[in-house]
């Protein structure tokens, strides 16, 4: 700062300086009042090059860690609904359990299985419904139908974006399908309710591997006189007539009704319990994934807000300190301003020379 010269008055000196000062307060007061009205630190690069370019750095991985967020808990919501379609699934199969073992029983007549073969039939026919309408953005999560897209890969490996950064997915990649396609048929709904006695052998109930649906799953299952056995998971409507012995009574084509209705079903209880394995297994795969996911979605929320937190402390203003500033500087304003004053009439003393 210039030192003032009292005795040279075509340039004040001093009260350059004192503009100068209150030039200088005056823009910091405008910059504590820009921070102050926007809540930002950094309202333009040349506040703190550095800075700036961290935060836009952390901003975007902040953004990024919400917008996971955002997806895990879509890919929960989706994986929650193939577990309620399997859960019902699970339910309509226990009962068709219950009413072969009771169809089994030599007490009930040929009119008394006929009703249960009627009823487990109907049960089928929902299972194929609940498999067919549990879908996820046109896409079927238990079955292989139309349309298209679950024909394609895309309704046998899922790949959500768990993370903010690429190559950051957590793949599901379905292990089952539940199979009950009709060759030629172009209205299943119809053959199931219309033409299902000319159908039985083809309407079916089948758990295959996602990846070839052309044929059934495996399973050990346990028979009490021969002990663990490998059943199919996968038994038709012709099945259970047949089995229960009034594939005839129902007009069933081709029917092949058995003579030992006990031994029948109880043949057919190996594939339906192979089949409550196969959804039991799908179930609980669906249920560690979740479980999974909640586990990523605790932790990216974790992230999220710690990187938020080094975020808010670089780019955004502390509302009290900027405020302390402001006040400093709305005194310094007064004072300066004042001093200005005094340095404009300073130079008045030198006509004590001319008296």
């Amino acid at each position: 700062m210039a030192t003032a010269d009292l005795s040279r008055i075509n340039s004040n000196i001093g009260a350059l300086n004192a503009l100068n000062s209150l030039k200088n307060i005056q823009s910091e007061m405008a910059l504590r009042q820009l921070r102050l009205a926007t809540g930002v630190r950094i309202n333009t690069a040349a506040d703190d090059p550095a800075g700036f370019r961290i935060s836009v750095k952390l901003n975007a991985r902040s953004r990024g860690l919400s917008q996971a967020l955002e997806n895990i808990g879509d890919a929960k919501n989706m994986l929650s609904t193939a577990e309620t379609g399997l859960t019902k699934i699970k339910d309509l199969l226990l009962t068709i359990r219950d009413k072969l073992v009771a169809g089994a029983n030599d007490t009930l007549g040929s009119e008394e299985r006929l009703a249960i073969a009627q009823q487990v039939r109907e049960y089928m026919h929902e299972i194929v419904r609940l498999a067919h309408e549990t879908r996820w953005n046109d896409v079927g999560l238990l079955d292989d139908s139309s349309p298209a897209a679950s024909n394609s890969t895309a309704s046998t490996t899922f790949y959500f974006q768990t993370g903010a950064d690429s190559n950051e997915t957590t793949v599901w990649s379905r292990q089952f399908k539940l199979v009950y396609n009709i060759a030629g048929a172009t209205d299943v709904e119809s053959v199931w309710n219309t033409s299902w006695t000319t159908s039985a052998a083809s309407l079916q109930v089948m758990i295959a591997a996602a990846n070839d649906i052309s044929t059934a799953k495996s399973y050990s299952v346990y028979d009490s006189s021969s002990g663990i056995t490998s059943a199919s998971a996968a038994f038709t409507v012709k099945d259970v007539y047949e089995s229960l012995g009034v594939g005839g009574l129902a007009n069933i084509a081709s029917a092949n009704d058995t003579s030992n209705v006990s031994a029948s079903v109880n043949a057919l209880l190996a594939k339906v319990d192979a089949t409550i394995r196969a959804v039991s297994e799908w179930t609980a795969s669906i249920g560690a994934l979740s479980a999974r996911l909640e586990t990523k979605e605790k932790a990216v929320a974790a992230m999220q807000v710690n990187v938020e937190a080094s975020f808010n402390r670089i780019y955004n203003a502390d509302m009290a300190y900027e405020q302390l500033q402001l006040t400093k500087a709305q005194i310094l304003q007064q004072t300066a301003t004042a001093m200005l004053a005094q340095a404009n009439t300073a130079p008045q003393q030198i006509l004590a020379l001319f008296r």
